[in-house]
């Protein structure tokens, strides 16, 4: 007689079954899902700060800024401006730079410091020049004009003599006598320091003493005196 020993069990289980491994279900799952949230969050803010700073740079436009220090009530010429980049999102009424015609040739309201972006509302109105006066340009070499004078000085065109037909460094010049003509200056052209041409400066006269300064400007024959702010 055959006899078949059944398999070892332990507390009444096969050890097949015993053998077979369980599964434990854990949290992983759950404690990984709010770092992947925190991840789409990081990325959507990265995102959007990068749209906000492409619009910051997209409305970046050419404006003037002051580039040396403008007195009140001095006349504001091109080489007291110069032309930056900026946002144009601050609220200022900034000028931009296509506008420049704008406000050369008008008054400083108020002092303008050099670096600071130019407004509308600091530039006033352009000097006048009424019925009773005219403007002229005089172009005067070096040595025939005060090297510091600047836009709204008070001068007097004092008609001189030279040695050559203009003035020059190697000419010598005397006044003659004709009288002192007022005058104030409007803007100065300044000439390159490499070439010959002459400083242009634009005067503003009285009606009845343009032809005499024209003339005297024609002939190389004029020079400016800074008048003090006392006179």
């Amino acid at each position: 007689m055959t006899t078949t020993a059944a398999g070892p069990r332990t507390n009444g289980q096969r050890t097949s079954e015993r053998a077979r491994p369980r599964v434990t279900r854990g949290f992983g799952g759950h404690r990984q899902l709010p770092l992947v949230i925190i991840g789409v969050l990081l990325v959507l803010g990265c995102a959007l700060a990068f749209v906000d700073a492409s619009l910051h740079l997209g409305s970046r436009e050419e404006v003037l800024v002051v580039a040396q220090p403008v007195a009140a009530g001095q006349v504001v010429t091109p080489a007291d401006l110069r032309v930056a980049r900026v946002s144009t999102g601050s609220g200022l009424d900034v000028v931009l730079s296509g506008n420049e015609a704008t406000v050369v040739g008008r008054r400083a309201a108020v002092a303008l410091a050099a670096g600071s972006l130019l407004t509308a509302g600091e530039v006033g109105n352009a000097p006048p020049v009424g019925s009773a006066s005219d403007v002229v340009a005089v172009g005067l070499k070096a040595g025939a004009f005060p090297p510091e004078l600047a836009p709204g000085d008070r001068v007097q065109v004092v008609p001189v003599t030279s040695s050559s037909s203009s003035l020059s460094g190697d000419g010598t010049a005397s006044a003659t006598s004709g009288s002192p003509v007022a005058a104030t200056v409007l803007s100065i052209e300044t000439a390159p320091s490499d070439s010959d041409n002459p400083t242009v400066f634009s005067l503003q006269v009285s009606t009845g003493d343009a032809d005499e300064v024209a003339a005297l400007a024609a002939a190389g024959q004029a020079s400016l005196v800074e008048v003090g702010s006392g006179s």
